[in-house]
């Protein structure tokens, strides 16, 4: 699984691969995180109790976007990092996801890059049958 950052005019964009669409939704999830705070958190742990979080959307390019966004709702709004993310259960318009809260501050977590949102702006979902690719961009 990998993920590397792509060159656009306004926003960054990020695209993904992993062996399949789970992997691949989570190492978009750690390529947001390290947008937003300059740094990875592939391997970063911490003492807390795994949460979840359900999201339910009307496709798959939709799931991949609402997910994102209520990762930037965490960080946002909650002060949580997700962390140790994990798939639980997917289907086309439904992701259940696991994840250990990182209960952070911003001073010794500053923005290295403030994110507006994720867009669906050069949403791109390819797959075949040894790996799955996901590029996206976010609004900054």
């Amino acid at each position: 699984m990998t993920y590397k950052f792509l060159d656009h005019t306004s926003d960054i964009g990020v695209e993904v691969r992993s062996s399949d669409f789970k992997g691949a939704l989570v190492e978009a999830i750690f390529g947001l995180i390290e947008i937003i705070f300059g740094k990875s958190f592939v391997d970063f742990d911490c003492n807390a109790n795994f949460e979840t979080l359900e999201i339910s959307s009307f496709d798959k390019e939709s799931l991949i976007v609402d997910t994102l966004n209520e990762i930037l709702y965490l960080i946002d709004t909650r002060k949580i990092i997700p962390v140790k993310p994990e798939i639980l259960d997917l289907s086309n318009n439904k992701v259940i996801l696991r994840y250990k809260p990182f209960h952070f501050n911003f001073d010794d977590y500053p923005i290295h890059l403030y994110v507006k949102a994720v867009t669906f702006h050069q949403l791109e979902i390819i797959e075949n049958e040894n790996e799955t690719i996901i590029k996206y961009f976010v609004d900054i």
